[in-house]
């Protein structure tokens, strides 16, 4: 989290996103932030020799599903003209172009559906909603066997919360995606599946190979970029009774045992905890 960084800019910009769910935004504050980074071109420039963290193209993916929401946000309270939401759209372009580099990861290509989704219905751009959607069903033709993206549960984790938020944007469009069949299985059954698979492996330290820097970690966290299940928050926010309803509090339970934060996975895009109500 070095000043002026990627990880930084997403923070600051889900901090405006908190405040308004609390009523206390400063929404002049938060077009300024954007407008600001968008003439400047900021985060358009990739660095892949740099050491430690994310891949900066999946980071490209996560800043532009926070500027969606920030975005979306402003033109529900009238806070950005159209002038403006040309200029930031000019830029989020070259982040979505950006986001595309170096994607092998599956939570990588599930990041870049969810972010052509998110700023698609955050702009009423429907080729880019549905281009989005189209990349989301390749990375859902993982489950038609088994109601999983990885036979490793830390790549799992890393997968889950990144496709629940694209599914969570199609939601809120009208589309049923959690119910929406792909091959035996359903989102609703990777939800069900995950959570027991979390349940089971508790707070043992488990690796992944979806980052150079493979050193075991817990996944039982409620705070995290890729290690967390900070998903937890949303499938109960629009399925309180659902599917897999009792699978998730018997996890939720469980992950607030051993990490009693509020949820926060960063690589959703927003805090988790905030924005769908569950601490």
């Amino acid at each position: 989290m070095p000043k002026g960084s990627g990880a930084e800019f997403i923070d600051r910009t889900i901090l405006h996103l908190n405040a308004a769910a609390a009523g206390r935004a400063n929404n002049k504050a938060l077009l300024a932030r954007l407008l600001t980074a968008a003439n400047s071109g900021a985060y358009t420039r990739l660095d892949f020799g740099a050491r430690g963290g994310a891949s900066p193209s999946f980071l490209t993916s996560v800043m532009v599903r926070a500027v969606a929401h920030a975005v979306s946000y402003l033109r529900e309270r009238n806070g950005i003209s159209v002038g403006e939401l040309k200029t930031i759209d000019s830029w989020v372009r070259v982040l979505l172009r950006n986001s595309g580099k170096r994607a092998g990861s599956t939570d990588h290509k599930a990041s870049i559906a969810a972010a052509n989704l998110a700023w698609g219905a955050a702009t009423g751009d429907t080729r880019l909603f549905r281009r989005g959607m189209s990349s989301l069903d390749r990375v859902m033709g993982k489950i038609r066997n088994t109601p999983r993206f990885d036979s490793r549960v830390r790549v799992n984790t890393e997968a889950l919360p990144v496709v629940l938020m694209a599914a969570h944007v199609l939601r809120l469009n009208g589309i049923d995606y959690f119910s929406k069949k792909f091959g035996k299985h359903s989102l609703h059954d990777v939800v069900a599946y995950h959570a027991a698979w979390v349940s089971q492996t508790g707070t043992k330290k488990v690796k992944t190979e979806a980052i150079a820097d493979n050193v075991a970690r817990s996944i039982m966290k409620s705070d995290g970029w890729g290690t967390h299940q900070a998903w937890i928050p949303l499938y109960l926010a629009h399925f309180p009774k659902g599917h897999a309803a009792s699978e998730v509090r018997t996890l939720h339970a469980q992950v607030k045992r051993a990490q009693n934060i509020p949820y926060y996975g960063r690589n959703m895009g927003v805090h988790s905890a905030c924005y769908f109500g569950l601490r």
